[in-house]
C-alpha cells in the first residue's frame, strides 16, 4: 500500500501542474490579465478557434482527476496509519488466555446461585398475607338529618 499511496501522489503533483498550465493558457474575460501574460494567445494558434471551450473542458475533467486522487490519497493513508497503530499495538486482535485457572470457578453458576439463595431469603422474609389481615370491623355509614 505504502507503493500505491506514494505513486498516486506523484500523479498527484503531475495533475496539479497540467491543471496549473491549463488555467494559466486561458485568457481573461477582459483579453488581458494573467492569462494573456502567460500566453493566451499561443494556446488559440495550438488549439485554434474553439480554444475556450477545450480549455474548458480540460479543466473540468482535471478538476475532477484532482479531487478524486485527493479523496482516494486520503483514504488510502487513513488505512495505513490505522494499520501501523495496529501493529504498535501487537497485533490486530488482543490476545485472550486458552487455559482457565484451576481454582476459579464458572461465575455463571455462582451468578445463578446467589440468585437462588437470595430468592429463598426473600420468600423466608415474606409472611402469610392471610395473617397480617385483620379481622374486618362492622363499618358504620354516617348518615345526613332528614330535613
Amino acid at each position: 500500500m505504502d507503493f500505491l499511496t506514494g505513486f498516486l501522489t506523484i500523479v498527484l503533483v503531475l495533475v496539479s501542474i497540467f491543471m496549473v498550465l491549463l488555467v494559466l493558457m486561458q485568457r481573461g474575460s477582459q483579453n488581458g490579465g494573467l492569462g494573456a501574460a502567460m500566453g493566451g494567445g499561443m494556446a488559440e494558434s495550438a488549439l485554434g478557434a474553439e480554444t475556450s471551450s477545450v480549455l474548458s473542458k480540460w479543466t473540468r475533467n482535471t478538476a475532477i482527476v484532482f479531487f478524486v486522487l485527493v479523496f482516494g490519497l486520503y483514504l488510502g493513508r487513513l488505512w495505513v496509519h490505522e494499520q501501523k497503530l495496529a501493529e504498535a499495538e501487537g497485533g490486530v486482535l488482543p490476545e485472550f488466555a486458552t487455559e482457565e485457572p484451576s481454582d476459579a470457578s464458572n461465575p455463571v453458576e455462582e451468578l445463578i446461585s446467589e440468585a437462588e439463595k437470595a430468592a429463598t431469603d426473600l420468600e423466608s422474609e415474606v409472611a402469610d398475607p392471610a395473617e397480617e389481615i385483620p379481622a374486618e370491623a362492622p363499618v358504620e355509614t354516617p348518615t345526613a338529618p332528614v330535613e
